[in-house]
């Protein structure tokens, strides 16, 4: 695909092949969700009716942009995918030409506002939620990594043709960070009466971080003055990155070695109310609060220019992998200071986690309707920051004992209109945020799927009243959620 270095290829192919938030409702809000429920809002384990639950293994990843889609593409066609001989890009095709059956063809979307990425894969391992009267004290472990992007409208593939290279670039930002989790999860019930109570939680987690990186900028623009030349206005870009597996090739494999650690913490709050046919609860929590320091394996870049240069891009084209970064570094701070050590101001830096706001509310039946709101903003507190998406969902479904069926129906970032599907068998859940894209052929830009398998004790005649305060089965007072 002709002219796409100009377009600063690293950042756009991580925009075209990245992946959004799969938030996994049809997994979090079940009755028997346990310990998997408490990743939404730590107190929602109070409301596992149970004695113990046990995750075997959980898994959620998706993938979505807004800045490229494939052509006539759905999701899950693994067979023809693995038969693509040919790949292209839509601009460089004739128009009286025909890609043929085996070619996958990606165009590009044109926007006034800003584009997006993000890649997330979530692997919940062996982790088990205990009740004991009031309390519930659970264990998790978790492996994440995720990868998001947000930049200018003026990087768009048409856009910046049609201005002739003239960009504006409002201030962007790529982050992604590889980690693992131990978490220690508490609940607490305080019940003012038999048919309510008020839930407090929290998930404490040691952070293991294995790979990290971040890039922001402040805002300037640059503008195509030769085949290879770019004048830029004064501005800064910072830049940061791991070190420790920079030099991996044939002949030095890769090796996977912590690099950094930190904490985080996730807070919540949920009311109850227990009624004799219908329930209904309200929450609040605060996710992700923490992050990663990567210490002494790491290299901490700060470029600023003060006055118009000319920018040529010869010496940045040819690129034997992740080693060239730190000599690549080093000779745009060279051109921009005479030194190429100015640049390079730190061997640390921090990579912040998707700090998030939750709220939710649910009217349902112990055994039948279920019926949830949910509401998840992200709080960017810093540049180098992992930043989730925004996400107003509806959530209606209907389960028992054994078998349970969701449908999510979400709107992403205020742009796009999801409707999602889980289904229950037993101990085995699987799903999807965003149905559509395995369903049917179209312009295939996001997709995603999530599964979780788990153990818990299964008793006899389980529905034999409601719940009351500290998890135990016992009637309501005689109203429903909707009368209080």
């Amino acid at each position: 695909m002709k002219n796409l270095q100009i377009l600063l290829l690293p950042l756009l192919t991580l925009a075209a092949i990245s992946s959004s938030g799969q938030e996994a409702l049809g997994l979090r809000l079940q009755q028997f969700s346990g310990i998997n429920s408490t990743l939404l809002n730590p107190a929602l384990g109070a409301l596992y009716h149970k004695k113990w639950d046990l995750n075997l293994v959980e898994t959620v990843n998706s993938v979505s942009n807004n800045y490229a889609f494939l052509e006539d593409s759905k999701a899950g066609e693994y067979s023809r995918y693995r038969n693509i001989q040919n790949f292209y890009s839509r601009p460089d095709i004739p128009a009286d030409r025909n890609p043929g059956p085996n070619s996958l063809v990606v165009d590009y979307y044109t926007r006034n506002s800003p584009y997006y990425g993000d890649l997330t894969v979530n692997v919940l391992g062996p982790s088990f939620l205990v009740r004991l009267g009031q309390h519930g004290i659970g264990f998790t472990t978790r492996v994440r990594m995720e990868t998001e992007t947000i930049f200018s409208s003026d990087l768009g593939y048409y856009t910046y043709f049609k201005n002739q290279g003239k960009v504006n670039l409002t201030p962007s930002h790529l982050n992604g960070m590889a980690w693992r989790e131990w978490g220690l999860h508490y609940d607490y019930s305080i019940g003012s009466a038999d048919d309510r109570r008020l839930i407090l939680g929290f998930n404490l987690r040691y952070l293991q971080g294995y790979e990290g990186f971040t890039a922001y900028n402040e805002q300037f623009s640059y503008e195509r003055v030769a085949k290879d030349s770019f004048e830029v206005s004064p501005g800064a870009l910072t830049v940061a990155f791991t070190s420790a597996n920079l030099g991996t090739d044939s002949d030095t494999p890769y090796k996977l070695q912590q690099q950094g650690k930190g904490w985080g913490i996730d807070l919540g709050l949920v009311y109850e109310y227990v009624g004799n046919r219908w329930n209904c609860n309200a929450g609040i929590a605060l996710n992700d609060i923490g992050g990663i320091r990567f210490r002494d394996r790491a290299l901490l870049y700060q470029f600023r220019n003060a006055a118009n240069f000319i920018f040529d891009i010869n010496p940045y084209k040819t690129w034997s992998g992740a080693a060239d970064l730190p000599p690549k570094g080093a000779q745009l701070s060279e051109l921009l200071t005479g030194d190429p050590n100015a640049a390079l101001i730190d061997s640390s830096f921090t990579v912040g986690l998707p700090t998030n706001l939750v709220l939710q509310a649910g009217f349902y039946k112990t055994e039948g309707l279920r019926f949830f709101a949910v509401y998840q903003q992200p709080l960017a507190l810093r540049d180098n920051q992992l930043h989730k998406a925004s996400t107003l969902s509806l959530v209606s479904g209907w389960e028992n004992n054994w078998i349970g069926a969701y449908l999510p129906l979400s709107l992403y970032r205020w742009q796009k209109l999801r409707l999602g599907a889980a289904i229950r068998l037993a101990f085995l859940t699987i799903g999807t945020d965003n149905l559509i894209p395995w369903m049917s052929r179209g312009n295939l830009s996001e997709a995603g799927f999530y599964a979780a398998l788990k153990i818990s004790p299964w008793p006899k005649n389980w529905f034999n009243g409601d719940k009351a305060k500290g998890g135990k089965q016992k009637s309501g007072r005689g109203m429903d959620c909707y009368d209080f």
